[in-house]
């Protein structure tokens, strides 16, 4: 049987600044209400790593994200700033 993933209601990508190596991360937040973040790049290298779980939307949240993209897209910005990511 084939499981069948969550709509994505919004992504990011964003890059990490660092002296040792150049990052690139993708942050998702699903209709499912998971909000998952992968390492996409080391170095301009393509990382193949799955989407670890990072959080779960309470179902509150979840519907006032599902009705307004930029709110979601506003969310996961915040989320990867807060983890020293910078968004473009």
């Amino acid at each position: 049987m084939a499981l069948i993933s969550a709509k994505v209601i919004a992504q990011v990508s964003c890059r990490s600044p660092s002296e040792l190596a150049a990052m690139s991360w993708e942050w998702v937040m699903r209709a499912d209400g998971r909000v998952l973040y992968r390492l996409t790049k080391v170095d301009g290298r393509r990382s193949r790593k799955q989407l670890p779980y990072w959080n779960e939307l309470t179902p509150g949240h979840l519907q006032s994200f599902l009705a307004s993209n930029a709110n979601a897209t506003a969310m996961l910005n915040s989320l990867a700033r807060q983890h020293g990511h910078k968004i473009g």
